[in-house]
């Protein structure tokens, strides 16, 4: 466990041989699950706590309207697509949804409150672990094309645990719900695991650190642009036909 906890830490700190001594262990993708999944619970564990409470409170569904209103209205002050046509469509949208989320609010729930929201919140908090685990997957996978083109070489398991360890930093996110600074260091955590993701590219790939920059920081710029044309299509193809 020392070992462990030792390279963990050398990988903070931006290590070389914390790299390269996690990438030639034994099983290193499975690691690489097992990293993920333990360090997303154990920084969201607050979070899970505050839901827990929340959710075992009985639920008021008839607010679920206004919270969509007010999520429109804020959208739509950043998003010029969503003109008088889409705010037709969107009205017309709500004068059927509320009724149902009224009659959703008189309906009695087969079980009691308590145990609906303990399920809930655990449910939330497992399918973050689920949703990091698919995102270092998806990206990773990305980040290693991106890799093979600017000449670099790695084999698709062992980069994957590898730069599994970008998560070690996420850990600060426990400290997110702490007034002020929590966010902060929520911050600083999430930029740092991005260092360590580069430098864990470039060590596991040969890449040079500049070229090992671009193979991660490509994806994200393809997938933005790839999702704001997308989002920018849909509400126009929603406002040419509403």
């Amino acid at each position: 466990m020392g070992g462990l906890l030792n390279t963990l830490w050398r990988s903070v700190i931006l290590d070389d041989s914390a790299f390269q001594d996690w990438s030639e262990r034994p099983n290193v993708f499975l690691r690489g699950i097992v990293l993920i999944i333990l360090v997303t619970l154990v920084a969201e564990i607050i979070v899970f706590g505050i839901s827990l409470v929340n959710q075992v409170q009985p639920v008021d569904l008839t607010v679920i309207p206004e919270e969509m209103n007010r999520w429109y209205e804020t959208q739509s002050q950043w998003t010029p697509e969503m003109g008088p046509e889409f705010r037709k469509f969107w009205e017309g949208t709500m004068d059927v949804m509320f009724p149902m989320f009224r009659d959703l609010s008189q309906i009695k729930a087969p079980l009691p409150q308590g145990i609906i929201g303990f399920l809930d919140a655990v449910g939330s908090w497992l399918a973050r672990a689920v949703a990091a685990l698919g995102g270092w997957l998806l990206y990773g996978a990305l980040v290693l094309i991106a890799v093979r083109l600017l000449g670099g070489r790695a084999k698709l398991p062992v980069f994957l645990g590898s730069v599994a360890l970008y998560i070690v930093p996420g850990l600060l996110a426990v400290l997110q719900p702490i007034t002020c600074i929590g966010l902060l260091l929520a911050f600083v955590g999430t930029v740092w695991s991005i260092v360590v993701y580069m430098k864990a590219t470039s060590v596991v790939t040969g890449l040079d650190a500049g070229r090992a920059i671009v193979a991660v920081v490509a994806p994200f710029f393809i997938i933005t642009v790839e999702s704001n044309l997308l989002f920018g299509l849909t509400i126009g193809w929603f406002a040419s036909i509403f």
